[in-house]
């Protein structure tokens, strides 16, 4: 698991809400990452706990500052 500035998101996770902050669907994040889009919202559900984000808007928010 990859720290980034005192997080605590792995490299995918971080690779994740990359991709979604600048408007990726899921599906693309999935076919870019050969994961399915299954994964692809597991791994969101787990970056929005893992960060203590209650949506979407504020993880990129919280991204912007610490990533």
């Amino acid at each position: 698991m990859a720290k980034h500035k005192g997080n605590t998101l792995n490299d995918d996770q971080i690779k994740i809400l990359a991709l979604l902050a600048v408007g990726t669907s899921e599906e693309k994040i999935a076919e870019q990452l050969c994961i399915s889009t299954q994964a692809v919202r597991k791994e969101t559900d787990l970056i929005l706990k893992k960060i203590h984000a209650p949506n979407l808007l504020q993880a990129v928010l919280w991204a912007a500052l610490r990533l």
